[in-house]
């Protein structure tokens, strides 16, 4: 998925994950994060991420087992009783975002 990816260019351009965290303006533990799948950057940081990197957003789209992938993790939050509804409507919008982006 997309933390793979993020560690394959990161790795391509000779970063650690502290230097692309700094070069991000994040923690290298949310670097780790994405990276181990823990956790996916938003849109506008996914963007900020290519740009930096100098790749374009499509290096990052997923692939059909990657959708899958997202889909079965998107289920397990929304059946999870211990994710608010905040954090819920928050996934919910940036699925959308991917979704109607890939739509065009």
């Amino acid at each position: 998925m997309i933390g793979k990816k993020i560690k394959a260019i990161r790795k391509t351009r000779g970063l650690s994950q502290q230097q692309l965290a700094d070069l991000m303006d994040v923690t290298r533990s949310t670097i780790s994060n994405w990276e181990c799948g823990r956790r996916s950057p938003h849109l506008n940081e996914l963007e900020s991420l290519a740009n930096k990197l100098n790749v374009t957003l499509e290096y990052f789209k997923a692939s059909g087992d990657d959708v899958k992938e997202l889909l079965a993790k998107a289920s397990q939050v929304f059946n999870d009783k211990n994710v608010s509804s905040q954090e819920k409507a928050d996934i919910y919008k940036e699925l959308m975002k991917i979704y109607l982006k890939n739509e065009k």
